[in-house]
Order: structure tokens, then sequence, then C-alpha cells
């Protein structure tokens, strides 16, 4: 888990991205955890979600 959260922190460094490409730059297979994932990472403050465009990004 600790190794997926670096990946997406890298993905999202290169542009904001909407959920699947996340996955596809971070390698997860699994819709459900990288979801989690996400918003464990939006709630602890590390990222963010831009609701009117469905995108995810650093803050």
């Amino acid at each position: 888990m600790l190794n997926d959260r670096g990946k997406v922190l890298t993905a999202l460094g290169q542009k904001p991205m909407k959920i699947f490409d996340v996955m596809k730059r971070a390698n997860i297979n699994n819709q459900e955890v990288c979801q989690s994932l996400l918003l464990k990472m939006r709630d602890e403050g590390s990222i963010k979600f831009d609701i009117k465009k469905g995108l995810w990004s650093l803050n």
C-alpha cells in the first residue's frame, strides 16, 4: 500500500488526471482499491479532487 501511494503521487506530479489514468500510471489493477487509496490520501490532504472536472491532482 505504501508503494502504491508513491506511485500515485508520482503519477499526479505530472498532471491532474482521472481515476482510470491514475490506475494505468500507478499500475493498480483494481478500481476499488485505487479509489479507496485516493480517498484516504484526499482525507489526509496529500491530494485533491476537482468535482467539476473529475480530476485528481496534487495539493
